[in-house]
């Protein structure tokens, strides 16, 4: 087994400058009862499809990550330190887990990520988890699920650097990607640049953790490394799409300048060389001109200005889905203003499919053709709670 194991100021705990912690909490399971219910709002969309969304399950913080197993059976985690899974109207947590930790500024960042599922789960039963672990560093778990259990568990990725944001994505059934997310609130790090430095990196992996022979050999470096791309701020949606075998990425920008990203093999991103948004306080990221950039970097093929800051959470490709107007586009929620908004990458058109939605943290298709939905509570629009959600189009 091929763990891979990052170091970058051994011994140290790196915060993105600016973040100073008021509160540390360690998130033990214990056992939580959930309200599953049925509670239904119906919502018009520019295009004209009237949606039914369903609660499904609520009473939750901030769940984080969904994945599908089939029609009635999903894993979701809780950014606060769990993993949940939602089997035909009854929700569970999951034992097992190592712990996470996370730490409170203004919000709760680290905890449990991703969940993802190993693409021959039928046969192995594997599960792959990306969090922050009790050193407050980045890690990858592998387990088998049986029933809501956690078994087998084996750490195949830990990093010495903490992570704003991950997700998985997978290649084929022996390579998967994993973002790894530098944030820079509210100046930026200069992290992403250093190719010794974990954060702002999009990494390739064997299903193992260990690093395939044909990943990119950098400058100054003699084999592959775990690095596939990087120059990243916070990539939260991952998605490889196996038509066109091309993986793509959505990344927060600072104030401004979100980016909608086509991932090439060994590519340097610009952040924070370059960017489109400017920082916090209103002073430029860099004085990088466009057309410098564009020299030395790899340009987003779309950004979203402050006029249109969208905070993007997640992505996935619409594809046979019940929504004929969406599929082919990318669907992905939007922080900031609680959107849930589509992106058509061949017209360049970006849609609010669902305004005033809630905060979406998460977004997967069912094998029907219908979708669920991740919000988180800081929600006050539509949902004031943490909520599973379906959405269907309304039948009558």
């Amino acid at each position: 087994m091929g763990t891979l194991f990052l170091k970058y100021q051994k011994g140290t705990f790196t915060l993105p400058q600016g973040i100073k912690i008021l509160k540390i909490v360690v998130f033990i399971p214990i056992t939580l009862l959930f309200c599953s219910c049925n509670e239904v709002k119906t919502q018009t969309t520019a295009s004209g499809l009237t949606l039914d969304l369903e609660v499904l399950a609520d009473g939750f913080e901030i769940p984080w990550a969904i994945e599908v197993i089939s029609e009635d059976d999903y894993l979701f985690t809780e950014r606060m330190g769990a993993l949940y899974r939602y089997r035909n109207g009854k929700v569970n947590k999951v034992d097992g887990l190592p712990e996470s930790k996370t730490f409170t500024t203004d919000r709760p960042y680290g905890g449990m990520m991703d969940i993802s599922l190993h693409p021959e789960f039928e046969s192995n039963q594997m599960a792959y988890l990306t969090y922050v672990n009790e050193d407050y560093h980045l890690s990858v778990a592998r387990f088998r699920l049986k029933e809501n259990s956690a078994q087998d568990i084996e750490i195949i990725f830990k990093s010495d650097q903490f992570a704003i944001g991950s997700r998985i994505a997978w290649q084929d059934k022996t390579h998967f990607f994993l973002s790894f997310g530098s944030g820079g609130a509210p100046l930026p790090d200069p992290g992403p640049q250093d190719l010794n430095d974990p954060r702002g990196k999009i990494f390739r992996l064997m299903d193992d953790g260990s690093i395939p022979e044909d990943n990119p050999i950098f400058p100054g470096m003699s084999k592959p490394s775990g690095i596939w791309t990087y120059g990243h701020r916070d990539p939260q949606g991952l998605f490889y799409d196996t038509d066109n075998t091309t993986l793509y990425s959505n990344e927060h920008g600072p104030l401004g300048g979100d980016e909608f990203n086509i991932i090439v093999k060994g590519g340097n991103y610009g952040w924070p060389l370059f960017s489109y948004g400017v920082n916090y306080d209103l002073s430029k990221v860099s004085d990088m001109t466009e057309e410098e950039a564009a020299k030395n970097t790899i340009l987003p093929v779309k950004h979203w200005t402050p006029d249109f800051r969208l905070a993007p959470s997640c992505l996935i490709r619409l594809k046979n889905s019940n929504f004929e107007p969406w599929n082919g586009s990318f669907l992905m929620g939007a922080l900031t203003y609680q959107h849930l908004v589509l992106y058509n990458l061949e017209t360049d058109d970006t849609e609010i499919v669902l305004p005033k939605v809630g905060r979406v943290r998460d977004i997967a298709q069912l094998p029907s053709g219908n979708l669920v939905i991740l919000i988180d509570q800081k929600s006050p629009s539509l949902f004031s709670k943490g909520r599973l959600v379906k959405i269907t189009l309304k039948t009558n």
